[in-house]
């Protein structure tokens, strides 16, 4: 059967060595505790600052992204205006070549679509 277990106990009775033991182990992991945050800082205020300047260097990015494309599109609605303009120009000046070429253009659109 098993063996009954004594337990160390101080001069009084009392519990006294595992108080210290317990005391010793607590301070022990404690000093551990301080030693791994003091290591880690460094690097996490590294990782940190790091992750800090890349999210700036995407959002200079972004930034400039959105305007060049806000320019783009800018120049597009312009052209855009400026084809029109000419294509009106065009068919005041030959209404009857216009109607021709759209005749055409209406033609060939209707072949397109009942050939598939």
């Amino acid at each position: 059967m098993d063996t009954p277990k004594t337990y160390p106990t101080g001069s009084n009775g009392s519990s006294g060595t595992w108080d210290r033991t317990a005391e010793q182990a607590a301070t022990t992991a404690q000093s551990a505790m301080d030693k791994i945050s003091d290591t880690a800082r460094p690097a996490v205020d590294r990782l940190s600052a790091t992750a800090s300047q890349t999210m700036d260097k995407l959002s200079g990015a972004a930034t400039q992204a959105k305007a060049a494309l806000s320019d783009k599109a800018s120049q597009m609605k312009d052209l855009q205006d400026q084809v029109i303009s000419d294509a009106r120009v065009r068919v005041r000046e030959k209404p009857v070549t216009a109607l021709a070429i759209a005749v055409a253009v209406g033609f060939l659109l209707n072949q397109l679509w009942r050939s598939r």
